[in-house]
């Protein structure tokens, strides 16, 4: 069998973490060239991936130079409509960080672009980075949810709280931290957002001055499910990402190491503790390798796998991000 012969436009932590995960879990793919502006940074990945891997400044040159199969994107979320633009002109299949823009107008309009693209083409191509929709524990959840046996689900409540966030801003919070929540709960539930509010707490005297740190937000879904969360850019304490559905014969959550707590029927089962980790990479390490595997296997296949996220679920996840950035004050 063929090794797909992947590039990677990014070598930050994600797209590092994409490189490593394709390196030790899929034997089937093989990361061969990589693009940043920052040649020590590719150098360093390039000794851990093994050396034979080619470096590029320029993802323009990356494409026209090596033979590839397929695209991750994984560079500063500003560039992600240049480097889909790319992407599409070479025919590539990409995975693409969220989130798909960083502006509206922008979102539309390579979602758009996507659209026709993949209509020519006959087949989706293009897909994006929203991997709780393959972490065992959402799926757990949704599986438990979906069983009815708890009742209807009533509201959410949903906790997302970085130790840092080195150069995030207001926006950024909804469109590089919540739209995670959009996408998540959009797919959980099966609808679609009616609208966003957002609240302040008291702010935090260790964040960046102009930075609303932590915000919280309110958002209901047209079915009326409603989803509070907070964002905390810097907590200072360990990543910390926790959720709870409340049901009408039941809670279930979520808890901080991904383990799934249930109350019900008088019985309330407890949250496992232990040493936080630093950032999400941890946390999610089999949900990304998951999302990789469904991600090269229908490259592979041509077969799309139906929950890799489409053009038109990150269109919906970043408009609902502005609608939430509307309501700030």
């Amino acid at each position: 069998m063929s090794i797909l012969k992947i590039g990677v436009i990014g070598t930050g932590v994600m797209g590092r973490g994409h490189a490593e995960f394709i390196r030790d879990h899929i034997p089937s793919a093989q990361v061969v060239a990589i693009s940043d502006v920052d040649q020590s940074r590719m150098d360093s990945l390039v000794q851990d991936l093994g050396g034979d891997v080619s470096t590029f400044t320029s993802p323009e040159e990356m494409i026209k130079s090596v033979g590839l199969d397929a695209l991750i994107i994984a560079s500063p979320d500003g560039l992600h409509v240049a480097h889909l633009r790319l992407a599409m002109a070479a025919n590539l299949p990409t995975l693409c960080e969220k989130p798909i823009a960083t502006n509206l107008e922008d979102a539309r309009a390579i979602a758009a672009e996507i659209a026709i693209f993949e209509s020519k083409l006959g087949k989706r191509s293009i897909h994006f980075g929203f991997m709780r929709r393959f972490d065992p524990s959402y799926i757990e959840l949704k599986s438990m949810m979906d069983s009815g046996t708890y009742g209807q689900a009533l509201f959410v409540r949903t906790i997302t709280r970085n130790v840092s966030s080195v150069g995030i801003t207001t926006e950024g919070l909804y469109t590089n931290i919540a739209v995670h929540d959009f996408d998540i709960w959009r797919w959980m539930l099966n609808d679609e957002w009616a609208s966003v509010s957002s609240h302040y707490p008291k702010p935090s005297s260790l964040s960046p001055a102009g930075l609303i740190d932590p915000l919280v937000f309110s958002a209901k879904l047209l079915g009326g499910v409603l989803v509070v969360g907070d964002i905390v850019a810097n907590n200072n304490y360990g990543y910390d990402l926790r959720t709870e559905v409340v049901c009408e014969k039941g809670s279930l959550e979520i808890g901080i190491f991904g383990d799934v707590i249930k109350r019900a029927n008088h019985v309330a089962e407890v949250a496992i503790g232990g040493p936080m980790v630093e950032n999400w990479i941890p946390r999610f390490e089999d949900a990304y390798i998951a999302e990789l595997k469904a991600w090269v296997e229908s490259v592979t296949t041509g077969n799309a796998h139906s929950d890799l996220a489409t053009s038109a679920d990150a269109l919906a996840a970043t408009e609902a991000c502005f609608l939430a950035l509307k309501s700030i004050k």
